[in-house]
């Protein structure tokens, strides 16, 4: 278990490790919004802060979906620049959960092209 402040290793292929990842890449698709959207390649590394909620600390690299089914839903948020048409992404993410309000929030996105 996670101490209160300190972070701690989370296995990267846990439930709740992978819900967080998988909420980031949902919102972060949700505000580039460019038609082509980023889904999981793998969970590089994945660490837990207990705060007041707990708070996933993801490294994620994603990669461009390669099919969809169904539309693509418009939004009005501004495009963010920053990811272009990069076909790979390496990117950091804080997913902060509070349980008992049923509250989950990308509070942190960092993104990179992956080094070479």
């Amino acid at each position: 278990p996670a101490s209160k402040g300190g972070r701690t290793h989370a296995l990267r292929d846990q439930k709740t490790v992978l819900a967080a990842a998988r909420f980031a890449v949902l919102e972060f698709n949700r505000a580039v919004d460019d038609g082509e959207p980023f889904e999981i390649v793998n969970v590089t590394s994945a660490k837990m802060q207990v705060v007041a909620g707990i708070n996933y600390i993801l490294e994620v690299q994603l990669g461009r979906a390669t099919c969809r089914s169904g539309g693509h839903a418009a939004h009005s948020e501004p495009r963010d620049p920053t990811p272009a048409k990069a076909s790979t992404l390496q990117c950091n993410f804080v997913v902060t959960e509070i349980p008992w309000e049923d509250s989950r929030a990308l509070t942190q996105t960092r993104c990179r092209p992956p080094q070479p």
